[in-house]
């Protein structure tokens, strides 16, 4: 093919030069607009990419949290439980009544002009017996009021 010259011929006056330099400089201007639109969206969605992740890392953070407060309330419950089974004790302990059954019942210990038989086949009955055996009692006491 044949290259075609343009059968349109420019004017080459002051206008036409003023004219083509100012589109010029609107293009340059435009691409300089556009790279700094594009630099400023991208830094955009760095920042909220860095935010993100922040919030989604926080949030599983959260949830392990969350477990071990639920562990430690548990344990608490448990512990709260078993300092009131102790406190529970050392009221039994202050009796000494139970005290003296305690003895008598774990040590073998007698009161005056009692015999004491033990036989290989008995164990050693434990402060929990006891204790229970107290605790009937009580209910006996309190049920006869």
């Amino acid at each position: 093919m044949e290259n075609k010259k343009s059968s349109i011929a420019r004017m080459n006056n002051p206008y036409i030069q003023h004219k083509t330099l100012a589109d010029i400089r609107e293009y340059k201007r435009k691409r300089k607009l556009k790279r700094r639109m594009k630099l400023i969206v991208a830094v955009g969605i760095f920042l909220i990419l860095l935010i993100s992740s922040t919030l989604v890392r926080n949030y599983f953070k959260l949830g392990e949290l969350e477990e071990q407060k639920a562990v430690a309330e548990a344990e608490l419950e448990s512990l709260n439980l078993d300092q009131a089974e102790l406190e529970y004790y050392i009221g039994l302990l202050e009796d000494e009544e139970y005290v003296a059954k305690l003895a008598r019942s774990e040590y073998y210990l007698t009161k005056d002009n009692e015999i004491v038989f033990s036989f290989p086949d008995d164990r050693n009955p434990d402060h929990l017996e006891a204790t229970e055996n107290e605790a009937e009692m009580e209910e006996e006491n309190e049920s006869s009021d």
